[in-house]
């Protein structure tokens, strides 16, 4: 296949997101979505991991799951943006309705830009083919 003729644009191989997830099906998801426009996932249960493989990998995109691993979300994020190498990496979130207060402050912490989960779910493909290129 022609990766140049992707409907969202020529997206390169070597691209890769890395998202902290604590849900296998949004996990999943990410992946799949990914794969399907032709870019890597990697997905991360814990903020160290993430950081240690972004170091090396560079990702064009950091993903956070504010519902399920809060406290690792904002040390990933914290940590991003201290970075000298990661800082400029664009950071989003996704959360549920119940832990929507929680949007302002990761948004103040540095996050791009904080989703709701099911908005994100449905917002995937154009929110990587809108940073992959």
């Amino acid at each position: 296949m022609n990766r140049d003729a992707l409907n969202y644009g020529a997206i390169r191989q070597e691209k890769v997101i890395h998202s902290l997830v604590g849900d296998m099906a949004t996990a999943t998801h990410i992946v799949k979505t990914s794969g399907s426009l032709h870019v890597a996932a990697r997905n991360f249960d814990r903020a160290a991991t993430l950081l240690e493989n972004a170091g090396r990998e560079k990702p064009f995109l950091v993903i956070l799951d504010f519902e399920k691993c809060e406290a690792e979300a904002f040390q990933t994020l914290n940590m991003l943006r201290q970075c000298a190498d990661l800082k400029s990496i664009p950071v989003v979130g996704f959360l549920n309705q119940a832990k929507g207060m929680m949007k302002p402050e990761a948004e103040k912490a540095g996050c791009f830009r904080v989703y709701l989960k099911t908005e994100f779910c449905r917002e995937l493909p154009d929110l990587i083919a809108r940073y992959a290129v």
